[in-house]
């Protein structure tokens, strides 16, 4: 298993290393409307295998991380992003996209199909 956060790692550092994870695995498709300033992550399982912040929507109020601090955090431009796919369970992560105001978090299956917001 893959550890993804290490704490000296900077956000920009997590985000880079995340991306590249998710653009380079094949068994998750990728969504056709992704938006263009995003941090992601694929999950290992479930219904929910793609997490992503469309960092252009973000107002960095928080409650992402409140809900799932060990998924998400915010970095020094006041956004989110996503730290570690895999340290939540998937209705963790459910609730932490719901709790976002600008719904900024976008969660997808595995044929890249939008399982929210819809």
């Amino acid at each position: 298993m893959t550890i993804l956060y290490n704490p000296m790692e900077t956000a920009q550092d997590i985000m880079q290393k995340n991306n590249a994870i998710a653009e380079a695995d094949t068994s998750v498709a990728v969504p056709s409307d992704l938006p263009d300033e995003i941090s992601q992550g694929i999950t290992s399982g479930g219904e929910i295998r793609r997490i992503v912040v469309d960092r252009s929507a973000c107002i960095g109020a928080r409650p992402c991380v409140v809900a799932a601090e060990k998924l998400f955090q915010i970095d020094e431009e006041n956004l989110a992003y996503v730290v570690d796919p895999n340290s939540v369970d998937q209705d963790t992560v459910r609730v932490a996209a719901e709790s976002c105001p600008v719904l900024a978090i976008l969660l997808y299956d595995k044929d890249g199909n939008k399982i929210f917001p819809q």
